[in-house]
């Protein structure tokens, strides 16, 4: 048996603050916690199209402006959008947007048919 000393050597979480740059076009960071300096991200202000239903409102169509600066997926901190599609956010360069928003009129056309169509099965909009 030895009579020297055991030691271990333990990761721990150390945390502090840290001053960082901020765009103008960040909303702020109040409560925000990161753990790891990647997990910073600057997100802009959120838009949101908004449709009042008889049952209430609902917004879809969400997007802001989001930049992790210290981020290690993306080879440059650029700023993306971010566009929220069937509850998941969606990181978007601006061409991938551009696609995006294309994709979405030519849905916008394609559900404006099926409203000519239920309205020509309808009788022309009467009961």
């Amino acid at each position: 048996m030895s009579t020297e000393p055991r030691t271990v050597t333990i990761n721990i979480l150390v945390t502090k603050p840290l001053e960082i740059d901020e765009p103008e076009w960040c909303a702020g960071h109040q409560e925000y916690r990161a753990e790891f300096k990647p997990d910073l991200t600057h997100n802009g202000p959120e838009i949101a199209a908004t449709f009042n239903t008889p049952h209430g409102t609902v917004d879809y169509l969400c997007a802001w402006i989001s930049q992790a600066p210290y981020g290690s997926l993306a080879p440059e901190p650029l700023p993306v959008i971010a566009v929220e599609i069937d509850g998941t956010a969606v990181s978007l360069d601006p061409a991938g947007v551009r696609a995006f928003t294309a994709t979405t009129r030519a849905h916008l056309d394609a559900l404006d048919r099926l409203a000519d169509e239920a309205e020509r099965l309808r009788g022309g909009g009467r009961p």
